[in-house]
């Protein structure tokens, strides 16, 4: 196997500190295969090392079937979204919209 899973701490003692459910508007930009692009928006209270989770508030429309969204925040009340075209084509984009979960420990 190719996956190697670590604790983060071996006696950890941090506990979940918060909870909080956002929503995200963004827009996917035309994107060739393979392409990617990155845009960043502030949220405020959004905090560094949180586990994020993004989902879709609706299906996907067709002009973006194959996209990833990874959502990161590197810097304090910064969200990155991170837009990658993983599809067979080139896609001509969309509005998009989804609820972004973060965990705070």
């Amino acid at each position: 196997s190719n996956i190697v899973v670590n604790t983060v701490s071996a006696t950890s003692t941090t506990y979940l500190q918060m909870l909080q459910v956002y929503r995200v508007d963004y827009t996917i930009p035309t994107l060739a295969v393979g392409a990617e692009a990155g845009d960043t928006v502030t949220v405020t209270g959004l905090t560094t090392n949180s586990v994020l989770v993004l989902t879709p508030r609706q299906r996907n429309n067709s002009s973006v079937v194959g996209v990833i969204v990874e959502p990161r925040c590197s810097t304090a009340n910064e969200l990155a979204l991170q837009i990658i075209n993983a599809s067979g084509s080139t896609i001509t984009g969309s509005t998009q919209s989804g609820y972004l979960l973060q965990f705070a420990f």
